[in-house]
């Protein structure tokens, strides 16, 4: 647990925007519903490590969960959403991200029951500045949403406490998958021209010997 020394009050009753420029936003509601994300965060079952994986339910694509304080996690199944854990059943600090790079512009989590004397997170998009949230017991959903052109790489989280129980409903919408540097490209053509020169002289040789 990372100390954040951040006042937190109307934070907790309304969205927070914040990005560059003007009309780019992204905004985190601490309430559920607040967005709809098209896309069921699922669990790669049986799993322990510092990084845990899942997959959303129509793209297929890969997410992971980054622990932020070396702890080992475990992901589970529950009727058909993800849960995200620790032995100890109190997850503290985590990174959510494309595992393969890649952006998504909605996102909503629940940050369950917090424990001991937990009682707020600090909220990070993109690397950006804290924001800070009340937490209780039971229920305690997040809401993101990127507009204006703007996207989200990875949200990260840190309580002021032991933590949660567990990071559960997982939602992701806008999910686009990370588009190969120019580099990538160059090789990509290049193998496919030796690729056809290889084809022409084949042909060629056929050709030759018919």
């Amino acid at each position: 647990m990372r100390g954040i020394n951040l006042a937190f009050g109307a934070a907790c009753v309304a969205a927070v925007s914040f990005g560059s420029p003007v009309a780019a936003a992204i905004q985190i509601f601490p309430t559920p519903g607040a967005v709809q994300p098209s896309e069921n965060v699922l669990a790669n079952t049986d799993l322990t490590a510092g990084t845990v994986f899942g997959f959303t339910n129509q793209t297929n694509t890969s997410v992971s969960i980054l622990s932020l304080n070396s702890e080992l996690l475990s992901s589970t199944s529950s009727n058909g959403q993800a849960r995200f854990n620790t032995a100890d059943g109190t997850l503290d600090a985590a990174r959510i991200f494309l595992t393969k790079g890649g952006t998504f512009t909605q996102a909503e989590f629940n940050l369950f029951n917090a424990q001991g004397s937990t009682n707020s997170v600090s909220i990070s998009v993109n690397g950006g500045p804290a924001q800070v949230f009340a937490l209780g017991n039971g229920q305690n959903f997040f809401g993101f949403s990127a507009t204006g052109g703007d996207a989200i790489t990875s949200i990260s989280f840190d309580t002021n406490g032991t933590g949660v129980t567990d990071l559960r409903q997982v939602r992701l919408g806008g999910v686009l998958a990370a588009v190969p540097e120019p580099a990538t490209w160059a090789m990509m053509l290049g193998g496919f021209g030796m690729l056809g020169a290889a084809t022409r002289r084949q042909r060629r040789s056929v050709s030759a010997l018919a």
